[in-house]
């Protein structure tokens, strides 16, 4: 496993070479010769040692760490060599596709699986997005993909226990921007770009449910209702600063207001009357009311104040 582990490390190492020398232009031997590149990249896609797997809490393990950059490497490619990996390209989405349904949850994963969801996020929004529309694919995508690495890890409610003020503040600055729950919005606005009817009727049944589970045992099934606040926003972003501005533009794909008045304004309420009741919502539904300011009614937003 020693010897495997040094053999997996230098080949990352190549990995990394290879994405510094296409990174300004593809050095013409690479793409004379970008079939063995792309059966090269293929199989350590592929690979898997089982005496070099370990806890899912662990940090990323050698096989992760190759598999992330190989992955990096193809968003290079998608993104400035598109024409010259087009061939290939189907091959591969199904192939990452395939390696992040398999990824678990745990820290162990994280970087191969943003890196996968940037990857898929770059075809989403390139001229090769209807490889989402083929068959279940896009129903896939949001169900097996992003539900999933949307919902809130261990690793984010240690850290709301023992440092609100940080987790808060990555939340709203975008600090995270590498976690899977900021690439999953990223691919949700990029599926909206061509498939928003679509992508919002599935998402749609999955914030109904995920609101009635909630509401069934809020003491239970707060998370449920954090996946649906945080998609939700995800959905309505459509372009714009979220920042000191805010949302200035949303999608129309959800009303704001109506979603306000259903879903946060109760959780601000409970916040107030009870100042340790859920606090992730209650920091969720502030996120909302201060990233959808622009778009809520003035009366509203006096009613938020009140309850602060």
């Amino acid at each position: 496993a020693a010897a495997t582990t040094v053999l997996l490390e230098c080949l990352e190492a190549c990995c990394q070479v290879h994405l510094s020398l296409c990174s300004q232009d593809l050095p013409e031997y690479f793409e004379d010769h970008l079939a063995e590149w792309m059966e090269g990249f293929r199989a350590l896609l592929g690979y898997a040692h089982p005496a070099l797997g370990g806890d899912a809490e662990d940090p990323p393990g050698p096989t992760e760490k190759l598999h992330a950059a190989v992955v990096e490497t193809l968003a290079l490619y998608i993104s400035k060599y598109e024409e010259e990996f087009q061939p290939y390209l189907p091959a591969f989405v199904q192939l990452v596709w395939e390696r992040l349904i398999a990824t678990g949850t745990g820290p162990r994963y994280d970087p191969l699986a943003t890196t996968s969801i940037k990857f898929l996020t770059s075809i989403a929004t390139s001229v090769h997005h209807p490889l989402f529309a083929q068959g279940q694919a896009l129903k896939d995508v949001c169900e097996r993909i992003v539900i999933p690495n949307m919902r809130l890890l261990e690793a984010d409610e240690e850290m709301f226990e023992d440092d609100p003020v940080e987790y808060i503040r990555r939340d709203i600055e975008g600090s995270d921007a590498d976690t899977r729950r900021r690439v999953c919005a990223e691919l949700v606005r990029g599926l909206c770009r061509n498939y928003a009817t679509e992508v919002s009727g599935i998402f749609g049944g999955y914030v109904t449910s995920m609101l009635a589970e909630h509401a069934a045992n809020p003491a239970a099934n707060w998370k449920a209702k954090d996946v649906a606040v945080y998609l939700v926003t995800a959905l309505s972003i459509r372009a714009g600063n979220t920042g000191a501005l805010g949302a200035t533009q949303t999608s129309g794909l959800v009303d704001v207001s109506d979603f306000f008045t259903s879903a946060i304004l109760p959780e601000l309420r409970a916040g107030a009357e009870h100042p340790d009741h859920l606090p992730v919502l209650k920091a969720d539904a502030i996120k909302f009311v201060a990233t959808f300011r622009a778009h809520l009614p003035v009366e509203a937003l006096r009613q938020v104040l009140a309850l602060l």
